[in-house]
């Protein structure tokens, strides 16, 4: 049957839709709008008039591309910035009445084990010990286990865009803001689960797709370029400094950093280099699969 998933996160909103059965999954259409939800939550605790306005514009978009693909069913979850800010009832409120989409708003646990159904059902790893890192808007989860059993799993208040606006105030970034941010970082790290073995690391979401993507300096988007790419610990430092010493409008003129991306990459980026140091792992494979697909995988189980 055809499904839709659509994943409404702090910076953006992905929807996939796929043919799904007992064999797997076979995707048909993807698309990724930032959507900048969850930009200004940290300072006013609420999502803003505009923020809303285009979510629900979005996702309206979203909704008549499924009626026109012919989709059965459509799931559609929400993950930081929708726990976290105070007006989520109002703006779930308005998606129910004015698009026709029931969203729920998944948990950190949830979230995370997603992720993780979305990476084994891919790989298919069988025995070898995987972290599995979702750099996100607003939160990163880490997910440590093997074959389809999780084994440990946190979520951290890291994300690319509430690191941005709490330390990133100046252009181009600061040294004392850049140092305060990774501190930061690796405090919060020092809380997830450890490993007794270095893992297998894979990176879904947003960030590590866009790393990907400068590394090879890609003129647009490609899905068989990025998934299952693998970048290095050095050439991903190597990256950081650039961004740090750059402007926005130099970053604009990157190779492969598209401009929508320009301002939290920094950020996403550290995130990411602080947990290969934090589990000694020399590189992380980059997956274009993350929640979107656990949820389709999900459904099929259920049926």
């Amino acid at each position: 049957m055809k499904l839709a998933s659509i994943d409404i996160g702090t910076n953006t909103i992905l929807l996939l839709i796929a043919e799904a059965g007992r064999e797997g999954i076979k995707p048909l259409f993807e698309m990724e709008t930032v959507v900048g939800l969850g930009r200004g939550l940290r300072r006013k605790g609420i999502l803003s008039s505009e923020a809303i306005n285009t979510g629900l514009a979005t996702l309206t978009r979203y909704m008549e591309r499924c009626r026109h693909m012919g989709v059965q069913d459509v799931i559609a979850v929400g993950t930081s910035a929708l726990r976290d800010a105070g007006n989520s009832a109002e703006f779930l409120d308005r998606v129910k009445r004015e698009v026709g989409l029931p969203i729920k708003i998944i948990t950190g646990e949830e979230e995370a084990g997603l992720s993780f159904l979305a990476v084994t059902q891919d790989l298919k790893e069988a025995g070898r010990r995987l972290l599995v890192i979702d750099v996100g808007g607003g939160s990163t989860e880490l997910i440590l286990g093997r074959d389809n059993q999780i084994n440990h799993w946190t979520s951290l208040p890291l994300g690319s865009v509430r690191l941005t606006e709490q330390f990133l105030l100046s252009d181009p970034v600061r040294d004392e803001e850049w140092e305060g941010m990774e501190e930061e970082i690796r405090r919060l790290l020092r809380t997830a689960p450890d490993s007794e073995t270095v893992p297998l690391m894979v990176a879904v979401g947003g960030t590590a797709t866009t790393l990907a993507s400068v590394e090879q300096e890609l003129q647009e988007f490609s899905v068989e370029k990025i998934h299952h790419f693998v970048l290095g610990k050095d050439a991903l430092a190597g990256q950081l400094s650039l961004y740090r010493s750059k402007t926005l409008d130099e970053r604009k003129r990157i190779a492969g950093l598209f401009p929508n991306r320009t301002e939290v990459i920094l950020a996403g980026g550290a995130i990411l280099h602080a947990a290969l140091d934090r589990y000694r792992c020399p590189s992380v494979m980059i997956s274009c699969h993350g929640i979107r697909y656990g949820l389709i995988y999900d459904r099929i189980k259920e049926r």
